[in-house]
């Protein structure tokens, strides 16, 4: 854990405002992601998404309370928009998604990265893109026990990112984009908030399957390619398939494996492309991944089959860019595809990949 808590440290703005008395509340607040990456929104409409969790954490006593908050979007230097929060609006959207608590599940990514954190809460923002806001100050007042008061505020970049790598479909044929971006109300986290799932589609009928059974599936079975060459960091491949179609996996279905955490993302297999980008490809079925840990792939190669392993509820390809080759705690990136019809594959996209 200790490599991974320096790239949550915004480049940023981050002092406090003391008040006069001693012995105030002692916390900082952190931003997850570390980078705040906007992405333009599907469907023509001219604007641009960014999310990002504000994290309480605590050097001591970890029971603050979330009294006020004002965010200030800006561009250039100027201010573009201030947003005040109260109490009773804080209280309803303040969570806790990184700390460990006893009813925690055993194979939750919470377990391989942890804060320190009296509480988060969770901003999101969509403005047209002329705007080009670049930069978030949020400036929050926190309570303790005995009412002592004390705010903080932390400035935060907001950026565009730009892919390194060209990179292809990992799967052929048609099929559906099943879900999409955290901006797009997809996947919810930062290290998966910018992941695609992928669904094959039968091509007579364009169904996703015929009968409550994965192997029923459309895309059940069908062969995961290297996105670009790079070198394999991580694989699993010991996973079973999730019990029947439509079902979440319980936590009786983690307990006999080994690092259930890992086991979340079913049989894996994760790339590094080089200049921090990684691809990572969860879900395959048991047994039919074909490369292993240190071996040089080739863009198209075959890395295994779609399946529905791990926290999968029915066969489909999770798929996405992130920064680093840690699973759960590297940051998820933007992603396109050169071989995509489309810039952002979006939630019910239909495609054909060549």
């Amino acid at each position: 854990m200790s490599r991974v808590l320096p790239l949550l440290v915004v480049p940023a703005c981050l002092f406090a405002v003391q008040p006069s008395w001693a012995s105030q509340p002692d916390f900082h607040l952190q931003a997850v992601p570390a980078i705040v990456y906007k992405v333009d929104d599907p469907g023509g409409a001219s604007t641009s998404s960014f999310v990002f969790d504000i994290a309480v954490i605590c050097s001591t006593d970890c029971e603050l309370t979330p009294i006020s908050a004002r965010v200030e979007l800006s561009s250039a230097g100027s201010i573009i928009e201030r947003q005040d929060w109260t109490k009773e609006m804080l209280a309803k959207i303040k969570r806790l998604r990184y700390r460990i608590e006893a009813d925690t599940p055993l194979m939750s990514p919470m377990r391989a990265f942890t804060l320190p954190e009296a509480f988060d809460v969770r901003f999101y923002f969509r403005h047209p893109q002329a705007l080009a806001i670049d930069s978030a100050a949020v400036r929050l007042t926190v309570a303790d026990a005995k009412g002592r008061r004390v705010e903080q505020v932390l400035g935060i970049p907001i950026q565009y990112y730009q892919q390194k790598t060209a990179l292809t479909f990992p799967i052929r044929g048609h099929g559906i984009i099943g879900q999409d971006y955290i901006t797009n109300g997809g996947h919810g986290g930062f290290w998966n908030g910018f992941a695609i799932d992928i669904d094959g589609l039968d091509l007579k009928d364009g169904e996703l399957s015929d009968a409550n059974e994965n192997a029923a599936d459309a895309g059940w079975g069908r062969e995961i390619l290297a996105p670009a060459a790079g070198i394999v960091v991580y694989v699993r491949n010991d996973v079973p398939n999730g019990p029947h179609y439509g079902e979440e996996p319980d936590s009786d279905y983690y307990k006999p494996l080994h690092d259930p955490v890992m086991a979340y993302a079913g049989n894996c297999v994760i790339i590094d492309h080089g200049n921090s980008e990684y691809s990572v490809m969860m879900h395959m079925q048991p047994g039919s991944v074909t490369v292993k840990v240190g071996d040089r792939v080739a863009t198209g190669q075959v890395m295994g089959k779609l399946g529905s392993s791990g926290d999968a509820v029915g066969p489909h390809l999770h798929y996405q860019l992130q920064s680093g080759p840690k699973l759960f705690r590297d940051q998820s990136l933007p992603v396109r595809f050169q071989n995509m019809d489309v810039p952002t594959l979006s939630r019910g996209h239909y495609f054909v990949a060549k």
